[in-house]
């Protein structure tokens, strides 16, 4: 069964757009990681996030690929530019 692990992404007040910009690109990047399916990342269109404007849904396998995935050097190098520049939450769901 696949997983699906989305994030929500709130930059912190003084992040400017570009560099909002530069870690969409960043994220859609990471499918080279073992056991992504497929990414999609971007700009918040609506009001309904509590305050997010970016968000990524990252489609894996299986739950078994989650914690590779978030300990790949990739996606653990991405996360610290992430918390400099953003809140970030995160949801993790079989589908």
């Amino acid at each position: 069964m696949a997983l699906e692990h989305i994030v929500w992404l709130t930059p912190k007040p003084d992040t400017p757009d570009t560099q909002m910009e530069q870690i969409v690109v960043a994220i859609r990047n990471l499918t080279h990681i073992p056991g992504v399916l497929g990414i999609s990342a971007g700009r918040n269109l609506t009001d309904r996030a509590g305050g997010a404007t970016y968000g990524a849904i990252i489609t894996l396998e299986s739950f078994d690929f989650l914690e590779p995935y978030l300990q790949h050097p990739d996606h653990v190098a991405l996360g610290g530019i992430l918390r400099e520049y953003c809140e970030v939450q995160a949801l993790d769901y079989d589908c």
